[in-house]
């Protein structure tokens, strides 16, 4: 199931995302500018290049200005030609911005709605996996008919396989999401080969006579946990699909057991619900939504909170994750107030611990300490009901 944690975690990745897209568009309206002062190589005249070195210069030095609200030298004139370059670059810049935080905005919280995709794939998986031991009983029987025995039938006859495959909830969603394992025949033999038939436990289940309903989920919810989340091959597979799997995998084997779990051999196909991925998502996705739109609208603000209280360091000096977590973490303070203060402080020393260096636990610590009580001082810091609890 999704949690709260988890949605930080991605708001965080999307921030970091975000944060490399400004540096790539500052970068690019400094190429703009480049651009603008190079050498008409057609034109009959003659090519002042130093002149246009200095316009390139001066330029530059606005743009930084604009964007990163540098001083420049209040004596300096600048020339009209750099100053409509600087312009230009700063309003490609902006249109760059404003594209990317929607993009990551969006992206952020498809790739949390997609966690029914991974859902999804394993049991297509586990569904390609029973047909494919089908295939290979047929053939066995076809080669030598002696040799076969009622097992070799048994996951093929999986009972809550041919629940998944005879729901229509589960079919419906494989087409329209297009998930399917047609494309991946020689993995799936492979893994089969590779994984499944080498593991004992499976093998014993192949010996079993008419195996019951329970055993049958027993086998199943076997190979989601020691098989599909754990064996490496196919753990890579998936992380080349999902850049987020690291993250997300623990969720998507939760929703996966949880349904092996849930069904009982009256199920019917039919009444069959994919899982949810958060027990109230409307809710949940304003939660993280509201995080990254304040901590990318209030960079600035946030940013002189956090060097206030970082007297010998600066604040682009930190590490970026670090700058990441502490901005984040102001935003839940001052935007969330039923999440009392030390729930917050909590949350985001654990993400530091997972996600950041070594000596960033204690940092974080300290400077959400100190910002919580300054911000509470103030007034700015205002909760109420359930973040009332445990506030000092």
């Amino acid at each position: 199931m999704l949690n709260r944690r988890s949605l930080r975690v991605k708001a965080m990745q999307s921030l970091f995302a975000y944060g490399q897209c400004k540096e790539a568009n500052y970068n690019l309206g400094l190429a703009e500018i480049d651009e603008a002062f190079l050498p008409d190589l057609n034109s009959m005249e003659a090519q002042d290049r130093d002149l246009l070195k200095s316009q390139r210069q001066q330029s530059k030095r606005v743009y930084a200005n604009k964007i990163n609200g540098s001083a420049l030298d209040p004596s300096e004139v600048i020339g009209e030609e750099a100053q409509k370059a600087a312009n230009d670059a700063q309003k490609t810049y902006l249109s760059n911005q404003r594209k990317d935080f929607n993009h990551m905005l969006s992206s952020m919280i498809l790739d949390a709605e997609s966690l029914i995709d991974r859902f999804l794939e394993v049991v297509s998986l586990l569904i390609a996996w029973s047909d494919h031991s089908k295939v290979e009983a047929d053939k066995k029987s076809k080669i030598s008919p002696e040799k076969v025995v009622v097992g070799d039938y048994n996951f093929s006859k999986n009972k809550v396989i041919e629940f998944f495959k005879n729901s229509s909830k589960v079919q419906v969603a494989l087409v329209k999401r297009n998930i399917g394992w047609e494309d991946e025949e020689q993995n799936v033999k492979n893994w089969y080969k590779e994984v499944l038939k080498k593991d004992e436990v499976y093998n014993e289940y192949r010996r079993t006579a008419n195996p019951s309903f329970e055993e049958d989920k027993a086998i199943v919810d076997h190979i989601v946990k020691q098989e599909v989340f754990k064996i490496d091959m196919i753990l890579a597979f998936f992380e080349e699909r999902d850049i987020f799997w690291q993250e997300n995998k623990a969720i998507a084997r939760s929703l996966v057991s949880r349904s092996i779990r849930d069904l009982e051999e009256s199920s019917s196909p039919k009444e069959f619900e994919l899982p949810d991925f958060s027990n109230n998502w409307e809710e949940d996705k304003s939660f993280f939504e509201k995080i990254f739109k304040s901590a990318v609208e209030n960079d600035e603000e946030y940013s002189k909170i956090i060097g206030a209280k970082t007297k010998n360091w600066e604040v682009d000096r930190l590490a970026i994750t670090d700058q990441i977590i502490l901005k984040m973490a102001i935003a839940e303070m001052l935007n969330f107030q039923s999440i009392p203060v030390k729930v917050t402080i909590n949350e985001y020393i654990e993400l530091s611990k997972n996600y950041s260096t070594p000596k960033s636990k204690q940092f974080i610590n300290g400077i959400l300490d100190v910002i919580s009580v300054e911000l509470k001082t103030s007034g700015k810091l205002k909760k109420s009901g359930r973040g009332l609890m445990d506030n000092k």
